[in-house]
Protein backbone atom coordinates (compact mmCIF):
# COMPACT_ATOMS: atom_id res chain seq x y z
CA UNK A 1 0.00 0.00 0.00
CA UNK A 2 3.10 2.26 0.41
CA UNK A 3 3.55 2.38 -3.51
CA UNK A 4 2.70 5.45 -5.40
CA UNK A 5 1.10 5.06 -8.73
CA UNK A 6 3.12 5.76 -11.50
CA UNK A 7 1.20 7.06 -14.11
CA UNK A 8 -0.45 9.67 -12.22
CA UNK A 9 -0.96 13.19 -12.94
CA UNK A 10 -0.53 14.51 -9.44
CA UNK A 11 2.44 15.12 -7.62
CA UNK A 12 3.27 11.94 -5.93
CA UNK A 13 3.84 13.44 -2.24
CA UNK A 14 -0.37 13.83 -2.72
CA UNK A 15 -0.81 9.87 -3.83
CA UNK A 16 1.30 8.74 -0.94
CA UNK A 17 -0.72 10.78 1.17
CA UNK A 18 -3.78 9.44 0.04
CA UNK A 19 -3.00 6.19 -0.19
CA UNK A 20 -1.56 6.62 3.32
CA UNK A 21 -5.01 7.62 4.47
CA UNK A 22 -7.45 5.49 2.05
CA UNK A 23 -7.84 2.80 5.55
CA UNK A 24 -9.07 5.43 7.54
CA UNK A 25 -11.33 6.62 4.52
CA UNK A 26 -12.63 3.50 4.06
CA UNK A 27 -13.65 3.07 7.97
CA UNK A 28 -15.02 7.06 7.59
CA UNK A 29 -12.72 7.92 10.26
CA UNK A 30 -12.45 10.77 8.65
CA UNK A 31 -13.21 14.01 9.74
CA UNK A 32 -15.82 15.92 6.51
CA UNK A 33 -12.52 17.94 5.11
CA UNK A 34 -10.57 15.30 5.03
CA UNK A 35 -12.57 13.10 3.65
CA UNK A 36 -13.47 15.30 0.70
CA UNK A 37 -10.17 15.98 -0.24
CA UNK A 38 -9.20 12.46 -0.32
CA UNK A 39 -12.34 11.83 -2.43
CA UNK A 40 -12.07 14.69 -4.73
CA UNK A 41 -8.33 13.31 -5.64
CA UNK A 42 -9.37 9.61 -6.20
CA UNK A 43 -12.23 11.38 -8.57
CA UNK A 44 -9.19 12.76 -10.59
CA UNK A 45 -6.39 10.07 -10.30
CA UNK A 46 -7.14 6.86 -12.24
CA UNK A 47 -4.26 5.20 -10.48
CA UNK A 48 -4.97 6.01 -6.81
CA UNK A 49 -8.92 5.41 -7.87
CA UNK A 50 -7.40 1.83 -9.19
CA UNK A 51 -5.67 1.30 -6.29
CA UNK A 52 -8.55 2.21 -3.40
CA UNK A 53 -10.89 -0.26 -5.46
CA UNK A 54 -8.61 -2.96 -4.84
CA UNK A 55 -8.55 -1.72 -0.93
CA UNK A 56 -11.97 -1.40 -0.48
CA UNK A 57 -12.28 -5.32 -2.38
CA UNK A 58 -10.37 -6.52 0.44
CA UNK A 59 -11.77 -4.69 2.83
CA UNK A 60 -15.46 -6.12 1.99
CA UNK A 61 -13.85 -9.60 1.07
CA UNK A 62 -12.54 -10.13 5.02
CA UNK A 63 -15.81 -8.46 5.98
CA UNK A 64 -17.92 -10.89 4.62
CA UNK A 65 -15.44 -13.95 5.71
CA UNK A 66 -14.17 -12.89 8.69
CA UNK A 67 -16.50 -10.08 10.21
CA UNK A 68 -18.41 -12.42 12.87
CA UNK A 69 -15.41 -13.48 15.13
CA UNK A 70 -15.26 -12.28 18.55
CA UNK A 71 -12.24 -11.72 19.88
CA UNK A 72 -11.19 -13.96 22.73
CA UNK A 73 -12.20 -11.92 26.10
CA UNK A 74 -8.55 -11.85 27.52
CA UNK A 75 -7.68 -9.97 24.39
CA UNK A 76 -10.83 -7.59 24.35
CA UNK A 77 -9.82 -6.78 28.23
CA UNK A 78 -6.57 -6.09 27.26
CA UNK A 79 -7.27 -3.55 24.18
CA UNK A 80 -9.85 -1.81 26.42
CA UNK A 81 -7.67 -1.68 29.03
CA UNK A 82 -5.24 0.28 26.69
CA UNK A 83 -7.52 2.64 25.43
CA UNK A 84 -8.92 3.24 29.02
CA UNK A 85 -4.61 3.98 29.92
CA UNK A 86 -4.26 5.87 26.72
CA UNK A 87 -7.66 8.50 27.33
CA UNK A 88 -6.57 9.14 30.56
CA UNK A 89 -3.10 10.11 29.06
CA UNK A 90 -4.70 12.34 26.62
CA UNK A 91 -6.65 13.47 29.53
CA UNK A 92 -4.11 14.19 31.88
CA UNK A 93 -2.03 16.19 29.17
CA UNK A 94 -4.80 18.53 27.71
Amino acid sequence: MNDVPAASSHDADDCARVLKRVYEFLDNELDNADGAEIRQHLAACEPCLERFDVEQAVKSLVHRHCGNDQAPSHLRDKVLGQLAAAQRRAFEQA
